[in-house]
């Protein structure tokens, strides 16, 4: 509509003219309006910033990353859970996803997608049956839910139910720790330390790498850390100064990635000292995790 008004001949006449008479001035200001819209809307189209194009682009939803999702049988209630990371490229998804929970066909599958929009359907080949996953998606790519369906072949039995999933921000930052031991009455350790994820490969999980120290553990002074995170679950796995394994810490983390809970085994050293068992809780410092 712009564009044809622009190309009017009594815009472009006007444009031409070489007249300077009262004539020029009116037709000239019949050509400011439209020329002055045209110019704005190629300048935002240029920029990206108006939906130029198809209507139904998936360029905004950002699903890249890694998701706990929850799947809950209509017929049983029984509830299962896939985690694992998503990459996005333009319309598409891949990813691999650990299948665990109330289900007897666990282990990881390969998953392939489509977005469209705000609609979202993935294909999950798990071991000895297939799931199928069909809904939407949240404007800022934080949430998705929807209907989902199992064919199972050898493994498990059909099925239908609901599904909702929470993408998980990055375990990434300083933080702090309180583990408080459920075999020695009375003593809390506290650590402060760091730690760092990796990079998304499309995987089922990603790998977390860091260091804790603590001024009141009895034996552990320090320790450098390496583990996993897929979905919300999160292992630490606790390494001493020449690389020997002196405990695990096992826990869940919020979708926000703001605090883990969860328990803590340190393993007997050479001494048979430092066993220790109990429950723990990691917080990140504000600003983590974004």
């Amino acid at each position: 509509m712009l564009l044809s008004q622009f190309r009017n001949r009594t815009c472009l006449g006007s444009l031409v003219s070489r007249g300077r008479g009262l004539n020029f001035v009116r037709q000239f200001g019949k050509c400011i309006e439209p020329m002055r819209t045209l110019i704005a809307v190629m300048l935002a189209c240029s920029l990206g910033l108006t939906a130029c194009g198809d209507g139904g682009s998936s360029s905004k939803q950002v699903l890249s990353g890694n998701w706990q999702l929850m799947l809950t049988n209509t017929a049983t209630s029984a509830v299962k859970s896939e985690s694992g990371f998503f990459v996005q490229s333009g319309d598409s998804l891949a990813g691999g996803l650990l299948l665990a929970g109330q289900t007897a066909c666990p282990g990881v599958g390969s998953a392939q997608g489509q977005v469209k929009g705000s609609n979202v359907s993935i294909t999950v080949n798990q071991v000895g049956e297939t799931v199928n996953l069909t809904g939407t998606a949240a404007s800022d790519g934080s949430k998705m839910s929807g209907d989902y369906s199992i064919f199972a072949s050898p493994c498990g039995a059909n099925q239908v139910g609901t599904w909702t999933a929470d993408q998980v921000h990055t375990l990434t930052g300083n933080f702090t720790a309180t583990f408080t031991s459920t075999t020695t009455p009375g003593l809390v350790m506290d650590f402060t330390g760091m730690i760092a994820q990796g990079p998304n490969n499309g995987g089922s999980t990603a790998i977390l790498t860091g260091s804790m120290m603590s001024s009141d553990a009895p034996c552990l002074s320090n320790a450098s850390v390496t583990g996993q995170i897929s979905g919300t679950a999160v292992v630490f796995n606790l390494l001493g100064p020449e690389g020997t394994a002196v405990g695990q810490y096992v826990g869940t983390a919020t979708p926000d990635a703001s605090t883990i809970t969860g328990t803590y085994d340190l393993f007997p050293q050479a001494s048979g000292a430092c066993k220790d068992f109990g429950n723990g809780t990691v917080t990140l410092q504000p600003g983590a995790g974004a």
